[in-house]
């Protein structure tokens, strides 16, 4: 027979607030660091609140290019996340380099907003 736990019984802050540091335990990269966590915003008040755009950089440092390459993709806050599961997933030899929020994409970026492409 299994027992199940309240909640607030699996989990016990380190501060009133209910944010904390807990140790990594679930990747094999991290483990042994820390993690900072608390409680965060409803769905809708954290989408309203995040960047709208993110430049992803990745690397591609391979015998088969004549110099290392850094490609920037520019992608929105809701495709943030299926974008980087591609990159990891299918990216072959270009690696994720960085992430960084920006204000907006260059018009370069973005189709039909640059006359560059025709």
């Amino acid at each position: 027979m299994t027992i199940e736990k309240r909640q607030d019984e699996l989990w016990i802050p380190d501060n009133e607030d209910g944010s904390g540091w807990a140790a990594v335990d679930w990747t094999s990269v991290a483990r042994g660091r820390r993690y900072f966590y608390r409680h965060a915003e409803s769905d809708t008040e954290a989408r309203r609140i995040r960047p709208s755009w993110y430049r992803v950089v990745t690397r591609l440092d391979t015998p088969l290019v004549h110099a290392p390459h850094e490609n920037s993709y520019y992608v929105t806050g809701d495709e943030l996340a299926d974008f980087l599961a591609e990159v990891i997933l299918a990216g072959g030899n270009e690696v994720l380099w960085r992430i960084e929020p920006v204000t907006a994409p260059p018009v370069e970026a973005v189709p039909g907003e640059s006359d560059s492409s025709t």
